[in-house]
């Protein structure tokens, strides 16, 4: 009985030991593997407007059961709850167990945080006889910092000292990402590590020149990278995304300004020429692939042909506003500006194709043939056969003159008071050229026009446009009338 007693008992305990030998074998214990970019196989980044997802391939040897693979060069900017792998080969999937961003790096501060406790050298210089001396202290806190000397203990380096490092602490030269995963076979096979990260952002760059009639306009689209997120990624296939991509936060959910395009260009529209990148739609999205594998180094801005266009028809939009009380009278002259744009369309030419937002630049030859900047104007996604239109600014030489001329109130007996107001618009150009000025007025309340000098258009329930040609050196007036309630 006893003997079955401590049979029972020592079973008993080497069922509890088989358990908490199994409950205690943690991932630590599994031999990990780390891989570089020497086994990458392919490398792609897809960029937004301010970020992007990076799909980095590598060949690995995986083992039968549980795996650890540290990923190093991967971007220190990385989202890590982004992070996946996928097994490309299609034989035997693997099941992540967890991962983790490991972003204690060796550098000076961390060298310094995880020398507290130990031993570290103070080399001091000596500017009188002009020579170091040298003393070991334990590195008591960072915080000081505070230093135990054989014989005292200081807080703060003494003057014209430095710390020396007798050993280097077990940390990782770069960032690196474990995974712990499962497979159910061995062997080598190709897996793919895809995560966002920022740091990395495109934008639309527009160089227009403008020739010498001001009619036709010739247009090179680039597409610009920068990448600061302090890490290179070398021989990738680059493509950049244009679309609004909406994206989540714990707290809120915002929507990342890139750019939206819409539409499909003919390709009869297109010129050929040197290799462009290739577009194609994804869901609301547009994806531009660069023709050609290439390099974004740490902190690089580069530049890379999106389109280009020549011959475009162009036209100089001349454009001033006023108006918006007129049941005030009001004598004074006014000068409002006159707004100078540029407008083409997006069809034919070398065009017809989406242009995500960027900026255009203007240029335009002097008379020795010298190109002169003539300013830079924001474009919204303009879809194809739509109307491109730049701002160019305030005219120099088309100026406008507005006065009231006339002001009368008549009041009614249980109705609104009736304004009658009068107004001299006088429209001067000093250029070389006629000039066609839209002129826009904007009426509240209940109105009718009286009496005009020139036809207008109403445009909306409170905003007229009149058109006014202006020769070439001269003037041209505009006289109208309006009964306002």
């Amino acid at each position: 009985m006893l003997r079955s007693m401590c049979l029972a008992r020592i079973g008993l305990v080497a069922a509890i030991a088989v358990i908490l030998g199994a409950l205690t074998s943690p991932a630590d214990a599994i031999a990990e593997r780390r891989t570089s970019a020497a086994q990458r196989q392919s490398l792609t980044v897809i960029v937004y407007a301010d970020f992007a997802l990076v799909r980095d391939v590598r060949r690995l040897n995986v083992d039968r059961g549980r795996n650890r693979v540290v990923f190093d060069d991967v971007s220190p900017q990385m989202d890590p709850t982004t992070a996946f792998l996928t097994d490309l080969s299609a034989s035997a999937p693997i099941w992540v167990h967890e991962h983790n961003f490991e972003t204690a790096v060796l550098s000076p501060d961390a060298i310094f945080a995880r020398a507290v406790g130990h031993t570290v050298l103070v080399i001091r210089y000596d500017q009188t006889p002009g020579r170091e001396t040298r003393e070991t202290a334990v590195l008591l806190s960072a915080n000081g910092p505070i230093l135990q000397f054989k014989d005292r203990i200081e807080t703060g380096l003494p003057p014209s000292s430095r710390i020396a490092y007798l050993s280097i602490p077990s940390m990782r030269r770069t960032p690196g990402f474990v995974f712990d995963f499962e497979s159910p076979q061995s062997g080598a096979r190709p897996i793919g590590l895809a995560y966002l990260t920022g740091g990395l952002s495109w934008s639309a760059d527009y160089v227009a020149r403008l020739n010498q009639s001001d009619d036709q306009l010739d247009i090179d689209a680039f597409i610009t990278l920068q990448n600061n997120s302090q890490f290179a990624f070398d021989n990738a296939s680059v493509r950049v995304v244009a679309g609004n991509v909406q994206r989540a936060t714990v707290q809120r959910t915002t929507t990342s300004d890139v750019y939206a395009v819409g539409g499909v260009a003919a390709p009869s529209n297109v010129y050929a020429g040197p290799s462009r990148p290739t577009r194609q739609p994804v869901l609301e999205l547009y994806q531009y692939t660069l023709p050609q594998r290439t390099t974004l180094a740490a902190g690089e801005t580069k530049q890379s042909l999106l389109l280009f266009a020549r011959g475009i028809p162009a036209r100089e939009i001349f454009e001033a506003s006023a108006g918006g009380d007129f049941q005030t009278q009001n004598g004074v002259e006014q000068r409002p500006d006159v707004q100078v744009s540029l407008e083409f369309e997006n069809d034919g030419h070398g065009l017809g194709v989406p242009l995500p937002t960027g900026i255009i630049h203007l240029y335009k030859n002097d008379q020795s043939g010298e190109p002169v900047f003539i300013g830079e104007s924001a474009i919204g996604n303009i879809p194809r056969k739509d109307t491109v239109r730049m701002g160019l600014g305030p005219s120099f030489e088309v100026a406008v003159r507005r006065v009231q001329t006339e002001y009368r109130e008549i009041p009614h007996l249980n109705m609104p008071t009736e304004y009658i107001t009068a107004y001299r618009v006088t429209v001067k150009n000093a250029k070389s050229k006629s000039v066609a000025l839209r002129y826009v007025e904007q009426i509240n309340g209940v109105w009718q026009i009286t009496n005009e000098s020139l036809p207008h258009q109403k445009l909306s329930s409170d905003r007229v446009l009149w058109s006014i040609a202006v020769p070439a050196g001269g003037q041209t007036v505009l006289t109208f009338a309006v009964d306002t309630r």
